[in-house]
């Protein structure tokens, strides 16, 4: 994380905006989990307002740098004062459809960041319930989780083809091949 300089009065106007901020509604349900989440407008919209009446304003920006996109996230206060966060995955070659690729990883980025930065919880612990050791990384456990959910595929029967119960434990070859996969299928889904 990056911040300014000094950033005691965004810290006093943030404490008083956590104050009032409430978690998200739950306006969205995983279609493989079958949990319920709150969506990307649901976690703003719990801010907004609050953090506007704190002095507070908070922005979003996503880039394709080569490779990959980025999501950038700050909270500015009107003194100036900020505090940033950014997050990137990489695009894999091979999709079909680049853009539709890049909003569903954009969009879970911004979500995550939303709720990283301003305290709130707007998804059920489904990671405390099962936790994995090797497999893939997490960016590319949220690439893959991104195109089940664009693509509309059943986790469930996705876990189960892949003999796994989480997508971390994907191995790189099987993540090649689950990638592969879904690629195909959004782009089938676009036709």
């Amino acid at each position: 994380m990056e911040q300014s300089e000094s950033i005691n009065e965004l810290s006093a106007s943030l404490a008083k905006a956590q104050l009032e901020i409430k978690n998200p509604a739950k306006n969205a349900t995983n279609p493989f989990l079958k949990n319920r989440y709150a969506d990307l407008g649901s976690c703003l919209n719990s801010i907004r307002a609050v953090a506007a009446v704190n002095g507070l304003a908070f922005v979003q920006s996503v880039e394709m740098l080569g490779d990959s996109v980025s999501v950038s996230s700050q909270i500015s206060h009107s003194s100036g004062q900020w505090i940033r966060q950014t997050a990137k995955t990489i695009v894999q070659n091979g999709g079909k459809n680049l853009m539709q690729d890049v909003g569903s990883m954009s969009t879970y980025l911004k979500r995550y960041q939303a709720q990283s930065m301003w305290a709130i919880s707007g998804d059920d612990d489904t990671d405390a319930q099962e936790i994995t050791t090797g497999g893939i990384d997490e960016r590319k456990a949220a690439h893959i989780d991104a195109l089940i959910v664009s693509t509309n595929s059943n986790k469930t029967a996705f876990l189960q083809l892949y003999k796994v119960k989480d997508i971390k434990e994907l191995s790189e070859d099987s993540y090649s091949k689950a990638l592969k996969q879904l690629q195909q299928k959004k782009a089938k889904q676009v036709k």
